[in-house]
């Protein structure tokens, strides 16, 4: 996955309450492991300049290279175990040799003559008696392996009456720095391996088609109830359901129209527009969309249709308060006639015929040459006919009816719905070549809250 710098700012962004806690906690945690539970730490040191006496060297080499060259073959002589057995004699303090070989730093100051013997531990009469020893016994050790070199102590040992270390403030910093670094790690990784559909742009650019609506999550504000009042007439917004503050209503009401113009301008064509609506799977809202998307479309004055041909799992009838049966089941099964079973609604131009009656075989009755006769006959009378339809990815349903449909819009949810199930869709609407008009993208983020959970499932028996 390529990351502009535009989609970096976005993740940033998008996780910006998690980058700062997580950047907060490592400034906390790094603040109080390094001022209550570190032990403070004290450095005593010693700084010594080599004179090596040695003409015969100098002859060849230049006097300051050659030093140079002799300071770090010294410090060498000063690692030998030899040496701080004897720094651990002089001392007469409990630490093995090799204890104060690991509190002792030895060093060259900048590639000169001079170098720096320091000691650090979590006493400071320790530091300042060990590296008093060193003092004494460093010129001694030397000179005794090379007697004419002649070492000089530049800076003698003081007794160090602050801590060295930690260093919190530092410490502390980078902790805050860590903690920024990983919470930036972690959002860029939950950003890959997130498979939901985020955000209109990534579904566009993903499936090469247009968003024809953006609906909010309007659940958040009550549960399980239906939008049905929305949509009645300019006069009766004022009497919509208690609960939606007038913004909401508005937004809502706006999404829906705008759907509505969107696919008026997708859809160009004479006579009846018959338009499916679908989803990968159950519960992305596709019934309650074609409903609602069937009102504002008879707003306009055009005479709609509004058919339920989800014959497994149909609820038209209980979101517009309708009988379920007898319905279309009975229409394509030769037991009544489409005129007996249209229903009127309280919308204006708007028709309905439910699911009917639950039969065995709803595949063959959607695939039949009844189901193609009958929306025939039906778009003679009507400027649109919506049909909802069950989810593409569980039965085959909705792709014996994609084929007598002008187009299919497919409904998925913002943070819910995933990638893998939409291309899945996609590529079977393809694969039958039944044009897809685009998507709606449903429950975007408007105000956090719950989501309402549905009971609406599907068997796999077909």
């Amino acid at each position: 996955m390529e990351l502009s710098m535009k989609d970096i700012i976005s993740v940033i962004k998008k996780r910006f309450i998690l980058i700062a806690l997580c950047s907060f906690v490592g400034l906390t945690i790094f603040y109080c492991y390094n001022r209550y539970v570190m032990k403070p730490t004290y450095t005593a040191s010693v700084l010594m300049y080599v004179n090596t006496k040695d003409s015969s060297a100098s002859t060849n080499l230049n006097d300051l290279n050659y030093a140079q060259k002799v300071v770090t073959t010294y410090i060498n002589f000063l690692r030998t175990k030899t040496f701080f057995k004897q720094v651990v004699e002089e001392s007469e303090l409990n630490y093995a040799p090799e204890q104060i070989r690991g509190m002792t730093q030895i060093q060259a100051i900048n590639n000169t003559e001079l170098f720096e013997i320091s000691v650090v531990s979590f006493s400071a009469n320790d530091s300042y008696i060990l590296v008093k020893a060193m003092q004494k016994i460093a010129p001694v050790v030397i000179h005794n392996i090379k007697n004419t070199a002649e070492i000089t102590v530049v800076d003698p040992v003081i007794y160090p009456l602050y801590p060295s270390g930690p260093n919190v403030i530092w410490n502390t910093m980078m902790g805050g720095m860590l903690g920024f670094l990983l919470s930036l790690i972690v959002s860029f990784l939950w950003e890959v391996v997130d498979i939901k559909v985020k955000d209109q742009q990534e579904l566009m650019k993903r499936y090469q088609l247009p968003v024809l609506g953006a609906i909010p999550n309007y659940n958040v504000f009550r549960r399980n109830k239906i939008l049905t009042r929305l949509f009645k007439s300019t006069k009766s917004l004022s009497n919509m359901s208690e609960g939606f503050h007038e913004e909401t209503k508005f937004i809502i009401t706006e999404a829906y129209k705008s759907l509505r113009t969107n696919l008026r301008f997708t859809l160009r064509k004479t006579g009846c527009k018959k338009i499916m609506i679908n989803s990968p799977m159950p519960q992305d809202g596709k019934s309650t969309i074609s409903m609602n998307l069937a009102i504002v479309m008879a707003q306009t004055g055009a005479k709609v249709l509004l058919l339920d041909c989800d014959l497994r799992k149909g609820k038209i009838h209980k979101l517009l308060h309708l009988k379920g049966a007898p319905g279309i089941t009975d229409i394509l099964s030769g037991i009544k006639s489409e005129k007996e079973l249209i229903q009127n609604t309280t919308y204006e131009n708007l028709q309905v015929i439910t699911m009917g009656s639950l039969p065995p075989n709803p595949s063959e009755l959607l695939a039949s040459v009844q189901m193609e006769e009958l929306l025939a006959n039906l778009e003679k009378s009507f400027d649109y006919i919506i049909i909802d339809s069950p989810p593409v990815n569980v039965v085959s349903d909705s792709l014996c009816l994609g084929k007598l449909v002008d187009g299919v819009i497919v409904v998925v949810i913002e943070n819910a719905s995933t990638y893998p199930l939409v291309t899945n869709a996609v590529s079977k609407y393809k694969f039958a070549d039944i044009k897809v008009l685009g998507f709606v993208l449903n429950k975007i983020r408007m105000n956090q809250g719950n989501k309402s959970k549905s009971n609406y499932y599907y068997s796999s028996k077909k």
